[in-house]
């Protein structure tokens, strides 16, 4: 009896689209995992089936004919004399099916060369050793402390701070140090609030009399920016890190230490640049400040964003209970006095 060897050849007619329906059609039908799909069409020309039965090759021609690939059919002598009882030689495994049989190149039933097959196994093993010799570090701190030129990894790091602030901080809660978020929210400080008294100045000399703006000469917002600035930006930020901190040991939400509150409020400072935006900069900025602020702490802290909201908001909500209490209590202590005075 003839030995029929059902041999893959591709893709039928070749283009993105019939790829794509190909390897998707390999999985379905034959139960492949991705990565054995992708592993067929990269070896083709490839036996995938050897058999007697002539119904079983009609079968394999039209179920690759339905997926759009393209194969053919070779016949062989008949299978061995000797059955598997009678043969005495050495044995091998096939590496991919795990089918025992006479030693040999070329497995009798999945088709594989076995010669290729542990080369490019070899290939994937040298491979995935150097991907591995790789610092983990190296592949989540964020671009300001990876290394790179000081513009090129700044931009890069507002960037991502700013319009994807989620993954971004996530990288920030991997790394350690208080040096580089210092000295990247400082940096961005200056560039901020510098905008934002250029705008100042520019609105003030349209309304104010050149005699009063003379009291204040351009030397001192200069001096300022250059010595008293930078100073109280750190002051800031340090201040702002412990309140922050001290709020979310209070609500619950403390997990990782006050390096990564610190952190998170260092980077959260990239909405300062909003302030090149006339007029309305530092408003918009404000506002999304505390929204990076409560995203930085969440992902710093792993807590949920109820506990990092609350956290960010409680001075706030602190100082709006207080003031309206400094409001309220001469109003009902004067009310006292008109309704429990003694009439004459």
């Amino acid at each position: 009896m003839a030995l029929y060897k059902i041999i893959f050849l591709g893709l039928t007619v070749a283009g993105p689209e019939e790829e794509t329906r190909l390897r998707q059609g390999l999985q379905k039908k034959f139960n492949l995992s991705p990565e054995r799909a992708e592993s067929l069409l990269r070896r083709v020309p490839i036996i995938v089936k050897k058999t007697e039965s002539k119904e079983e090759v009609a079968r394999y021609l039209r179920a690759f004919e339905e997926i759009g690939a393209k194969v053919k059919v070779e016949e062989e002598p008949g299978p061995l004399p000797l059955t598997m009882e009678q043969y005495t030689g050495p044995m091998m495994t096939c590496p991919q099916c795990g089918f025992v049989q006479p030693e040999a190149n070329e497995c009798v039933k999945c088709g594989i060369v076995i010669s290729k097959f542990k080369k490019s196994q070899e290939e994937a093993c040298a491979y995935e050793g150097q991907v591995r010799e790789i610092p983990t570090e190296e592949r989540i701190l964020p671009p300001w402390e990876s290394g790179e030129g000081l513009v090129g990894s700044y931009l890069k790091t507002t960037r991502e701070a700013l319009f994807s602030p989620a993954p971004f901080f996530k990288k920030v809660a991997k790394g350690k140090g208080y040096g580089f978020p210092l000295l990247y929210g400082v940096i961005t400080g200056i560039i901020g609030f510098g905008f934002s008294f250029l705008w100042q100045s520019l609105f003030l000399s349209q309304i104010i009399p050149a005699q009063l703006r003379s009291f204040i000469p351009y030397e001192f917002y200069f001096a300022f920016l250059l010595i008293g600035l930078p100073f109280g930006l750190a002051f800031s930020l340090f201040a702002g890190s412990g309140i922050t901190h001290l709020c979310l040991m209070l609500v619950g939400g403390n997990r990782n230490g006050f390096e990564a509150t610190f952190r998170a409020i260092s980077y959260s400072y990239c909405a300062h640049l909003f302030n090149l935006i006339p007029i309305i900069g530092n408003l918009i900025g404000s506002i999304y400040m505390i929204i990076l602020f409560i995203i930085g702490v969440r992902e710093g802290h792993e807590t949920s964003t109820g506990k990092a909201t609350l956290a960010v908001l409680l001075p706030a909500i602190v100082v709006f209970i207080l003031v309206l209490l400094a409001l309220l209590i001469p109003f009902f202590a004067g009310s006292m006095r008109i309704f429990g005075g003694v009439g004459v």
